[in-house]
């Protein structure tokens, strides 16, 4: 029985690592796209800014 349970503790220690790294790997992919939106935003924001001035300078 001593053996058996060590078997078993070792399958779920082994499933636990697969699911964490998994779930690392989501969460960098997120973390990537995160800041792939920040960048777009900022350059959104800058671009709206630059818009303003010019036409605050024709008028």
């Amino acid at each position: 029985m001593d053996n058996e349970m060590k078997t078993m503790f070792n399958a779920i220690l082994e499933e636990i690592g697969r699911v964490e790294e998994r779930t690392n790997k989501r969460f960098d992919r997120i973390e990537k796209q995160l800041e792939m939106m920040q960048y777009d935003i900022n350059a959104c924001k800058l671009e709206k800014d630059t818009i303003s001035l010019l036409i605050k300078k024709i008028d």
